[in-house]
């Protein structure tokens, strides 16, 4: 009797684990990253998608999410060195309590950052329908890799689709947070100035 029992409970346990277990079965190529990413649940979703029949996903899955989480790639920068890349791709949200966006990353050696964006100055809130978002990017000669993903900061779910590289001319605005940093002169260095 207590064989039974054991199995059954295994059995319950086990079914009501799936959709937990489906909900991180990541994209190929992607990973899970993040300051808070095990309060993140990531994977496909085939309900909502932009395009096509799939499209990814972050959803939180605790009742306060504290950090982010973010599915991401990092890939070569071969082909795209010395350009200014745009990175586009769609995204929907459903209540959002923090903020989402894409990012987009490029590092040079020792992975040191070169340029970076991730729409934190422009944040995704609340819930919208699918929309087109870019980033873009210069790709200097020294880089080495870059990364790049949708994080989610807070509660609620986003979806992600359709995600696109293109070589832009110089003439469109870089959204790199690193490059409109102000770099002011030296100066008053004797503290004598008023």
């Amino acid at each position: 009797m207590k064989k039974y029992n054991v199995a059954i409970l295994v059995s319950i346990l086990t079914m009501s684990s799936l959709p937990v277990l489906a909900g991180d079965v990541l994209p190929k190529g992607w990973f899970k990253a993040g300051s808070a990413s095990s309060s993140y649940k990531m994977g496909v979703d085939e309900s909502s998608t932009f395009d096509g029949s799939k499209s990814a996903f972050i959803e939180s899955n605790t009742a306060k999410s504290k950090g982010f989480g973010t599915l991401m790639q990092t890939s070569s920068v071969e082909g795209y060195l010395g350009e200014r890349v745009q990175l586009t791709l769609y995204i929907k949200t459903q209540d959002i309590t923090g903020w989402t966006g894409g990012w987009f990353r490029i590092d040079g050696g020792q992975k040191e950052p070169l340029a970076f964006d991730n729409m934190e100055n422009r944040p995704i809130k609340e819930t919208t329908e699918w929309g087109k978002y870019t980033i873009v990017l210069d790709v200097p000669s020294n880089a080495t890799e870059m990364a790049f993903g949708v994080l989610l900061y807070g509660n609620g779910k986003v979806w992600f689709d359709n995600l696109s590289f293109e070589i832009v001319d110089r003439n469109t605005p870089l959204t790199d947070m690193y490059a409109k940093k102000s770099h002011k002169k030296i100066n008053n260095l004797s503290f004598e100035n008023d």
